[in-house]
């Protein structure tokens, strides 16, 4: 749980809660000490109230570490889950095997789909709120109006004079931020499957028809009423996404991502018979002969 200059404390309920309610019945928390030393009380607080008594003061990739291998007062995990700054990220990637870990997630993303039926103001918060994420993250809109695109870029210029995290909001703006303008906002579903955004905004009319046609993308909010932001805390789903075009083959966090699969088989004499032929003809095939004989044995035995 990021605990630093800028303490998630949602992230606690993110990651916690699913694990919860898949039946996890050892939860730890890794976080690092604020400026002044201390946990922030926010995350302790919401800690608590989740009931999560095993809490750690440490954070980085010396935690992803330590509860990789474990240590003396931090216990081995068979999975880690959370986000972090680039170093987290590399260690979850370098010690994944070792144990299961969520996801290798990288900068946060923002894909805005707008008509020029929208509030110019409401649209450039959302793209900016992204971008004060980190210099390195992305803000995209996608509209099919380019005198509306003009007043979202005259907003978001303002918007980051009065910002407290301007600095880092400015400079991912200018680095990676983009406006895309198309023909038709109703094949802008195109562009949305090929970006494949950790967060679309769908704040056009009837919006569901578009989302119908969206293949590739980590949370949708739909309409103009719905911004991600509402989404990273209370909305329901979770704020763990797939970022960097994952989404054509992940999805966000979620229970079952603390669910394992265990299948079993049992044969009797007759189905072991019925099935035997088959496989033993496969098996034939691929050139394992002792596959073959463990089945051909138990067919021909009458014991």
């Amino acid at each position: 749980v990021p605990g630093g200059n800028y303490p998630l404390m949602s992230t606690v309920l993110m990651n916690v809660i699913p694990a919860q309610v898949a039946g996890v019945d050892q939860i730890i928390v890794c976080t690092p000490p604020q400026t002044n030393g201390d946990i922030d009380p926010n995350i302790l607080s919401v800690c608590q109230n989740l009931g999560i008594k095993d809490i750690f003061q440490v954070g980085g990739a010396q935690a992803i570490a330590a509860m990789t291998y474990g240590t003396e007062t931090i216990p081995k995990v068979n999975k880690i889950v959370g986000p972090g700054n680039i170093y987290v990220t590399i260690a979850k990637k370098k010690i994944f095997g070792d144990v299961g870990i969520d996801m290798i997630a990288g900068p946060s993303e923002i894909l805005v789909v707008s008509d020029k039926n929208n509030n110019p103001d409401w649209i450039a918060a959302d793209l900016l709120s992204q971008a004060e994420h980190d210099v390195n993250s992305r803000s995209i809109l996608l509209t099919d109006d380019f005198l509306f695109a003009k007043k979202v870029i005259k907003s978001i210029d303002l918007i980051l004079k009065k910002l407290p995290r301007s600095k880092i909001a400015s400079k991912s703006w200018e680095n990676n931020g983009k406006i895309i303008i198309i023909k038709n906002i109703s094949n802008s579903y195109k562009i949305i499957n090929q970006l494949a955004p950790e967060h679309l905004e769908l704040a056009i009319e009837k919006p569901e028809k578009v989302l119908n046609k969206v293949n590739n993308a980590g949370s949708v909010f739909l309409g103009k009423y719905t911004p991600e932001a509402i989404g990273d805390y209370v909305a329901g789903p979770n704020h763990v996404l797939p970022t960097g075009r994952t989404a054509r083959f992940s999805s966000g966090l979620g229970v079952t991502d603390f669910l394992k699969k265990i299948t079993f088989t049992k044969c009797n004499k007759k189905s072991l018979h019925l099935l035997s032929n088959a496989a033993i003809k496969i098996a034939k095939v691929e050139g394992l002969d002792g596959h073959a004989l463990s089945i051909n044995m138990r067919k021909n035995n009458n014991g």
